[in-house]
Order: structure tokens, then C-alpha cells, then sequence
């Protein structure tokens, strides 16, 4: 057995520019406070700004934009950045992650490239319709949970996230959503909230939490002050959260006070909160705008560090979201975000190709000019550099390489599955039935389904060519894509598309105020006498702003666009479960395939919000 050598010697003989040794660093977590002491005094100022920088790689050109590629394999130049630049982060999208095997590859490959410490590898596996693995086990997401009411789905989740993204080699998932989504004209929460009630929220957010931290796997709250309470997405703007301190303090902070014990890290949010900080800034276009949180020493470092006393690390949302780079210079925003009391800053520049990783030099000549000036920066650095390696240490994040055989016995496993379909089947809502549901199968029977996507469409057809060869009987299903939100259909073709059909199926995408085209498809519907059933694919607002529905449940998720990744979504569980709830097959009530079990998780409130029509806690169901 090799003798090992003691950290406090170590610390004498060795510099951070260079890998630690796994025998020093196991040794280093025994005491990981004092060696993170120890790491810091040795090291440059890059090597301090290094560790509290998160960077993504999307996508590599070797020459210039034209042979622009996803980036799913280490190459020189990046491997070069990470050490030079002294890394400390890397976080991981959906285009960066193809299969397991190219997946685990990659995370091996980054951690070899490490300058000094291991990085933190993370992604944003929510759950539902924020995903990033491609290969793997989604779950049905945070308001499908809601939906069920049960911390032991929520752990479940947790657990399964967690086994699979540690099995590939991350080490942080920016996860579990504490927003509270008390606003259903949020465009970016939505089905990622758990809940409009803070106490549920926070009571699913530990449960999660206590799941995957079984696998070592960090988590990070998202998105403090709170984000649930917004008409405006912040990838494009600023919105302003409007609301009083003391409002604030009984909705958006309770589930951040009640899940902060147990996570290791809270997100900001780039919003605009006047009550808790109304300093105003000057933006690029000379026009006053309100201070983000991100940005923001009051709600950052006097509320969150100071106040609520969490000692875990802070890290901004990602800093090229248009909230930030539409409003503020780069290199200013980011000191603001450091200044305001981040530990780490999420993807300060878009990181392509030789010439952009130039820019990093940029940054680290502004911010170690700007830290010579001013001495209350140049703290703040070594602080945050501090405490991620503390956190690095204390969780004992390793660099150990991946095993593939290994990895790919638990991503996707068919148990994992089998528990993602029956949790999402525990979670489908029913909200309107007049006699509709469960539609009785014949053994020949046609079927239209209107979606405003073609593989929406296709993704419905799949499932319900599934459940005929259930029942042992025919569908013939006609597929029409129309743009839900608009006017531009006919009624006279509706009724011409329609006609002779057994059953409609209409999956809403979140609908606004007058879906015109959407409520033709159902008038056309009730004067031809045919059910017609609405499935409220995403956010389950959407009857609100529709009459005369018969039928309608909400799924809470399904494909689509995701915009905190700007490429489609993979998200199939929760319509194969709520389609297997619309069916009674031949023998009747009893020969079903699934059930509506859900409780809606929000108040569904009229588009004017000045009445509750579905209340938290409503669900019919088909027994």
C-alpha cells in the first residue's frame, strides 16, 4: 500500500497550476476547510477567477462560423483553455450530449484537461420540459409532481436523476425549480414550478433534493428572489416583479428559506424586484432600468448571505441571456455580478472557437485591472474561490474517469422507465368531463388530432397506435397541424376535416387570449355532435381561455421548443400517459389503461384573474 503523504506537506512543495494528485486530494477532503485555506494562499489571481467561472461550449468551428459543429469531443484548443484559464466549471447542453457513451467520453476527457482541482461538471436536468441528456430518464417534470402530491415521486425523481447524471460524470444539476408560479402568463416557469403554493413547492424541492443527493450529485435552487411572478421571459428581457415586501416574503422567499438547509448552491434570477432593491442603472442605450437581482448587493449579499445566512454558493443565471447582454456591457456586468455577492458566474461569453476564447483574455485583464483599484473586488474573488473550493472539497468531487458498461446499465434503464410512465400516469388531471371520457373503443375507429406541430402530431399517433393493438382493435388517425394562436382557419374546412370522425383530439400548447383558430376547431365539434377531448399539453391554463370544452385534462409537459436550450425537447412520457387515460376498451369501465388520478397544483384563474374557475387541489375522475 503507498504511503500518503499529508496534505500540510504537500501544501508546501506544491503550486494550483498543476493537477492535483488523487492521493493529495483524497487527503484534502479529511479537512477540507483548512486546505481550502491553504489552496487559496497559493494561488495567482487567474487561477482564484479561474475556479469561479462556469463556461458552455455549444458548439466549435476550427476556422471561422461556417463550420459551425455541435461540440461532443474534447479538442486541443479547448483542453488548452481549461488549463490556461485555470477553469473551475463546465456546464453541458443538450447538443453537447448525443449517447452515453460519447457522453461519459467527453466528461472523462474535461476532467483530464483540468488545470489544478476537479471540475464541477453540471446541466440543467430539471425533469419535464427542461432536459439536457438526450439518453435518459426525463421524469415528468415539477408541476406533473405537483400534480401527484407526493414527496415519494419527488425523491424518485431525484433519485433516478441523480443515479443517471452521476453514472456520466457530472457532479451538479441546477435543479430543483422553487419557483412558485403564481402567475399563469409566466412565458419561462410555467410546468417547471412545482406549484402556486410555497409550502408544496418547498416540500417536493427537499424531497428531490434528498434523491439525488444520494449520488453525490449537487443541486442548485432556482431562481432567487423568485421568478414565478413574471409576463416577460428573461432570455430576451428585464421583466419587473412587482410586488410588496411583505407579499413577497409570504409566496416567493418560503420555499427558498425551507429548501436552503438541504441544497448546495441557490441560482439568481434577472429580474427587477423595486420592493427588496429600486436602485436604478443606466443601461447601453443611456435608459434607466431597474437593478436585476443578479446584480444586486442588497438582495444578493444583505438578503440572502447576511439576513438568511446561507452559507452555500450563489451563482448567477447565465450572463448572456438577454435580460443582461441587451442592457449591460459584458466585462461590467459581470464585476456587478461578482460585486453583488456571486460565487460563481454562469457562461460569461459564448465560447466558439480560438477567436472567442481571446475574450477571456479580456475579461481576466478587465477584472484584474479593475481588482488592482479596488480592493473590495479583489476580496470578493479570493472569497468565491474559497468557497467553491470548500464546496469542491467538502463534497468530495472527484475526477475519477466513468466507466461506459457501467453508465449505460443505469441511463435509461428500463426501470427507471417503467417508474417516469408510472409517475406521469399518477399525475394526468382531469378537468372537464361531460360525459366524454373514458371514449368507449369499437373495433373500427377514426380519429383527428389537431396539434400546431407536425411531430407533436406524430408523437400522439405513435401512442395511439400503441393502445389500439392494446385493446386489440383499429384506430385510423388523421393528423392536421394548424397554428392554434391564430384566425386563419376555416370553419366550413374544419367542418369538411372533421366530419365522419369518431373522436378529436385537440392538444393546446399554452394558449393566450382568443385562440381563434382553437375554439373554430370546437364549435365545429359541438355542432357536429363528435367528442372532442383538449388535452393541455404544457401549462394547464389553457381552458381558461376557450368555452365550450366537454373534455379536457392536462398532461403538463410534452416535445416541444425549449428555450432555456433553443433546440427541441424529447418529452414523451406525459402524453403516452394521458392518452392511455382517454380509452375504455371493449369490456367497459373496468378494462382501462390508465386513470386520471391528478390534482391541479395551480389555480387556474380566469384571463382577466379576476376569479378562480379550477381551484389547487381540483381533479375529476372517470370511476
Amino acid at each position: 500500500m503507498k504511503k500518503l503523504i499529508p496534505a500540510i506537506l504537500l501544501f508546501s512543495t506544491c503550486t494550483y497550476a498543476d493537477v492535483i494528485p488523487d492521493a493529495q486530494l483524497k487527503d484534502m477532503w479529511l479537512s477540507p476547510k483548512i486546505s481550502a485555506e491553504k489552496v487559496i494562499s497559493k494561488m495567482s489571481f487567474e487561477e482564484k477567477l479561474g475556479q469561479i467561472l462556469m463556461v458552455d461550449i455549444r458548439s466549435w468551428s476550427h476556422t471561422d462560423n461556417r463550420d459551425q459543429t455541435a461540440f461532443i469531443e474534447i479538442n486541443e484548443a479547448v483542453s488548452k483553455m481549461i488549463r490556461d484559464y485555470h477553469l473551475g466549471s463546465i456546464i453541458l447542453f443538450r447538443e453537447n450530449l448525443i449517447d452515453t457513451p460519447q457522453t461519459v467520453t467527453l466528461i472523462n476527457n474535461l476532467q483530464n484537461a483540468r488545470s489544478n482541482l476537479p471540475l464541477f461538471i453540471s446541466t440543467d436536468q430539471e425533469g419535464g420540459y427542461v432536459t439536457r441528456l438526450r439518453v435518459g430518464t426525463e421524469m415528468p417534470g415539477n408541476m406533473a409532481l405537483g400534480a401527484t402530491g407526493s414527496s415519494k415521486f419527488a425523491q424518485q425523481a431525484g433519485s433516478i436523476h441523480g443515479y443517471e447524471l452521476s453514472s456520466l460524470g457530472f457532479n451538479f444539476n441546477f435543479g430543483p425549480v422553487v419557483d412558485v408560479n403564481n402567475n399563469q402568463n409566466n412565458p419561462v416557469i410555467g410546468v417547471r414550478s412545482y406549484s402556486n403554493d410555497p409550502v408544496l413547492v418547498a416540500e417536493l424541492a427537499r424531497s428531490y433534493i434528498s434523491g439525488i443527493h444520494k449520488y453525490n450529485v449537487l443541486t442548485s435552487l432556482k431562481h432567487f428572489p423568485g421568478h414565478g411572478n413574471v409576463t416577460s421571459d428573461t432570455h430576451f428581457a428585464l421583466p419587473t416583479v412587482n410586488i410588496d415586501k411583505a407579499a413577497w416574503q409570504q409566496v416567493e422567499l418560503k420555499p427558498f428559506v425551507e429548501v436552503m438547509p438541504v441544497t448546495d448552491a441557490i441560482m439568481t434570477a434577472h429580474v427587477v424586484v423595486p420592493a427588496l432593491d429600486n436602485s436604478m442603472l443606466t443601461n447601453t442605450k443611456g435608459e434607466k432600468v431597474g437593478t436585476p437581482a443578479t446584480l444586486s448587493k442588497p438582495i444578493l449579499t444583505d438578503i440572502l448571505r447576511n439576513q438568511l445566512k446561507f452559507d452555500g454558493l450563489i451563482l448567477t443565471d447565465a450572463m448572456d441571456m438577454g435580460a443582461i447582454t441587451s442592457n449591460f456591457e459584458r466585462n461590467w456586468s459581470i464585476k456587478q455580478a461578482i460585486m453583488a455577492g456571486n460565487d460563481i458566474v454562469l457562461m460569461p461569453m459564448e465560447i466558439k472557437n480560438r477567436a472567442s476564447i481571446e475574450q477571456l483574455d479580456a475579461l481576466y485583464d478587465y477584472l484584474k485591472t479593475e481588482a488592482t483599484k479596488d480592493p473590495v473586488l479583489k476580496q470578493r474573488i479570493e472569497d468565491s474561490a474559497q468557497r467553491v473550493i470548500y464546496t469542491k472539497l467538502n463534497k468530495r468531487i472527484s475526477p475519477e474517469p466513468h466507466d461506459v458498461a457501467i453508465a449505460e446499465k443505469v441511463v435509461a434503464s428500463k426501470n427507471h422507465k417503467d417508474i417516469e410512465n408510472f409517475i406521469s400516469e399518477q399525475a394526468i388531471t382531469l378537468i372537464k368531463n361531460d360525459n366524454i371520457l373514458p371514449y368507449q373503443v369499437k373495433p373500427q375507429n377514426k380519429i383527428i388530432v389537431f396539434s400546431d406541430e407536425k411531430p407533436r402530431n406524430e408523437l400522439i399517433t405513435k401512442h395511439l397506435n400503441d393502445i389500439a393493438n392494446k385493446f386489440n382493435v383499429d384506430f385510423a388517425v388523421k393528423n392536421k397541424v394548424i397554428k392554434l394562436d391564430k384566425s386563419d382557419a376555416n370553419p366550413e374546412d374544419i367542418a369538411k376535416q372533421i366530419k365522419g370522425q369518431d373522436l378529436i383530439i385537440l392538444a393546446t400548447y399554452n394558449l393566450k387570449l382568443e385562440p381563434v383558430n382553437v375554439q373554430r376547431i370546437i364549435d365545429e365539434a359541438n355542432k357536429a355532435n363528435i367528442p372532442l377531448v383538449v388535452i393541455s399539453s404544457r401549462n394547464p391554463y389553457d381552458i381558461a381561455y376557450l368555452s365550450g370544452v366537454k373534455a379536457n385534462i392536462a398532461i403538463y409537459g410534452i416535445t416541444g421548443f425549449d428555450v432555456t436550450n433553443n433546440v427541441r425537447n424529447t418529452l414523451e412520457t406525459n402524453i403516452r400517459s394521458g392518452l392511455r387515460t382517454l380509452f375504455q376498451g371493449p369490456k367497459g369501465k373496468l378494462d382501462v389503461l390508465a386513470e386520471s388520478h391528478g390534482k391541479l397544483p395551480v389555480d387556474i384563474r380566469t384571463p382577466d384573474n379576476s376569479q378562480i374557475l379550477y381551484p389547487r387541489g381540483y381533479g375529476l375522475t372517470t370511476l
